[in-house]
């Protein structure tokens, strides 16, 4: 049994690189680690050259035919000081775990990005904290060229400190793209108060209120899988369902443009 694992480990050691380890493989049998989950996702799916959105001290370990410039609402040492250097905890140093910021735009509509101008784009537990997602989407699929790859990781509800909230539904995301993320603005701060931090019905005015002058962006949307298969069941973005599996407290979902 060990000689059969030593010579079917040997072409995976050559196609795959150094940079991927042994133990990496090994955790990827039983796929029972989220990250490393991920990282076969993009082994398996990404190519040329892409953007990650919002990597911050998580970047996707992508494979050598895939090169990544990373895009965020603000630059590198914006982004340390907004989190206070404590995000990583006390024991990192942020500055070094950080990943780059090369491209600094607007997650949801990616301005700077032309039409079509890259072959992928990642955006890990990103667009729950987006009010229009189905705008990002729509933006997302607009940057990627033919035959390109939307890669995206959501938490699963039932997993997450949402799990108390109502899912998202179709109507409400339809309805919030329509109108304007202002429409439910005020039911998200109500939630988080109510159900994320536990305050009662008095405090609740108040404690929204700071979310408001804050410019929090917390969790606006709440999925599990298949109710996020359902919006994108429901809505044009010209792009095939390739992919969707559930990861430990998260779920995957790979889309290819038409």
């Amino acid at each position: 049994m060990q000689r059969r694992l030593s010579l079917s480990l040997q072409p995976i050691r050559r196609r795959v690189g150094r940079s991927w380890r042994v133990r990496d493989l090994v955790l990827s049998v039983g796929r029972n680690n989220q990250f490393v989950a991920r990282e076969d996702l993009a082994r398996r799916y990404l190519a040329g050259e892409g953007i990650e959105i919002g990597a911050g001290s998580l970047p996707l370990r992508v494979p050598p035919r895939a090169r990544v410039r990373y895009v965020d609402n603000a630059d590198r040492e914006a982004l340390i000081a907004k989190a206070g250097g404590d995000f990583l905890g006390p024991d990192v140093d942020a500055a070094a775990e950080l990943a780059p910021v090369d491209v600094v735009d607007d997650a949801r509509t990616l301005a700077t990005f032309p039409d079509e101008s890259v072959d992928f784009v990642i955006a890990n537990h990103v667009l729950e904290h987006l009010e229009d997602p189905i705008g990002a989407l729509e933006n997302w699929a607009r940057a990627t060229r033919p035959k390109g790859i939307v890669f995206l990781t959501l938490p699963d509800a039932r997993y997450s400190f949402d799990y108390l909230r109502e899912r998202t539904t179709v109507e409400h995301l339809v309805r919030d793209h329509a109108e304007g993320p202002q429409t439910s603005r005020d039911r998200h701060y109500a939630e988080w108060a109510e159900f994320i931090e536990g305050i009662g019905p008095e405090g609740i005015p108040a404690r929204s209120a700071e979310y408001a002058a804050a410019d929090a962006h917390h969790h606006f949307h709440v999925w599990e899988l298949d109710t996020f298969l359902g919006l994108l069941a429901a809505i044009d973005l010209n792009c095939e369902l390739l992919h969707a599996q559930l990861s430990q407290k998260e779920f995957a979902v790979i889309l290819r443009k038409r």
